[in-house]
């Protein structure tokens, strides 16, 4: 564990990866969490589409109860074969409804994860 970044309390990790998914990183993202108990993760930054997207439904697979707040992301426009293109709202539209449908994870907005930890429970159930 290195010195903390951000303003909150308790432990805080680094994890260093070289793909989309954290947790395929080092030091071992699965097992970090899990050492302390940890059953829900809360998924956020950038892309949706992508590290986000693939971090959740790695995360569901593992048994993490995972909230995807779908505000505290951002995502771009892509370009996919054949000339193809799908804007960023599509494509967050598109993981939304796949995360959800696929019950990878349960997709809320920013509001709804802090009104659940300031009651004492992140987890907006």
């Amino acid at each position: 564990m290195e010195e903390r970044r951000g303003k909150g309390s308790g432990p805080e990790l680094l994890v260093v990866k070289s793909v989309n998914s954290a947790f395929y990183g080092e030091p071992s993202l699965d097992a970090w969490l899990r050492g302390r108990g940890v059953g829900q993760i809360v998924v956020v930054g950038i892309q949706t589409n992508m590290c986000n997207e693939t971090t959740a439904r790695m995360g569901g697979n593992l048994g993490y109860d995972v909230v995807f707040p779908l505000d505290a992301m951002h995502t771009f426009d892509l370009e996919g074969p054949y000339g193809w293109t799908a804007s960023a709202d599509e494509l967050t539209r598109a993981t939304a409804v796949s995360l959800h449908g696929g019950r990878f994870a349960r997709v809320v907005a920013t509001e709804d994860v802090v009104r659940g930890a300031s009651a004492g429970d992140a987890g907006v159930r």
